[in-house]
């Protein structure tokens, strides 16, 4: 998946069939990879672009489980690119680790991405125990000035991939990849063989490219909801793929 564009999309947003519409559309668009978020109530990570898509996909009645089920819909039409599931450490504990890992597998799912699990809590270890059990990746959530222990401690269990912030927050700010994010990229690339998926703010092709200068990924997620707020599923594909042809 090398130099590729990963586009988020909340599960369920802005209804599930519109959903399955727009992953497709992504696809097609040539997206190599799918970031889909459960939609949760308390998105900590997530700009207010994306939290107004998780408090829309709740509102149309968007569950854990509804969230796998869309998935599976997805697959059985036609979407077979990689997928990554997104979610939070509270939606999954509730849900069951275990359980978790066994329906994200059955979707072909490659990895999960959960921002606020630290790496050196106990459900870290569970969780990468069952991901493991079921072939998954646990995708790492760095961010540029993290904790120099912190960071050696994570790539010291050598992920396959990395998911980096382009700054600290929450997404939705504008792109601008500071020192701070390249040396990241490059203590990382000096210590691990992972790939490095590069998100937050990557809103525009000057940003795509930008991005893939440093990373393998770009992660394109509120600047998609934005776009089919203000437009319509057809000008938001176009979009993505003047995103695409920038990489």
């Amino acid at each position: 998946m090398s130099n590729a564009l990963m586009c988020h999309v909340v599960a369920g947003y802005p209804d599930n069939a519109t959903c399955v519409e727009l992953m497709l559309g992504l696809q097609a668009a040539g997206a190599k990879a799918l970031e889909v978020q459960i939609p949760f109530s308390d998105p900590i990570a997530d700009g207010e672009t994306i939290m107004h898509a998780n408090d829309v996909a709740l509102a149309g009645g968007m569950t854990t489980a509804g969230s796998f089920d869309l998935i599976k819909n997805a697959r059985a039409q036609g979407v077979s690119c990689k997928l990554y599931v997104m979610s939070y450490v509270q939606k999954v504990r509730h849900f069951g680790m275990e359980q978790f890992c066994a329906r994200a597998a059955d979707c072909g799912v490659k990895g999960l991405i959960i921002p606020d699990l630290p790496y050196d809590s106990p459900e870290f270890s569970e969780l990468a125990r069952a991901a493991k059990q079921h072939h998954l990746e646990l995708v790492p959530v760095l961010s540029p000035g993290m904790a120099e222990d912190r960071l050696q401690a994570l790539l010291a269990l050598k992920p396959p991939t990395v998911y980096i912030t382009s700054m600290r927050g929450i997404t939705g700010k504008t792109y601008a990849p500071d020192q701070l994010l390249k040396q990241l990229v490059s203590d990382i690339k000096a210590s691990v063989p992972a790939k490095i998926m590069i998100g937050f703010g990557i809103a525009t092709p000057a940003d795509v490219h930008d991005a893939l200068a440093l990373g393998d990924t770009a992660i394109i997620g509120s600047a998609i909801i934005n776009r089919l707020r203000a437009s319509d599923l057809t000008e938001t594909i176009e979009y993505v793929k003047s995103l695409v042809a920038a990489g």
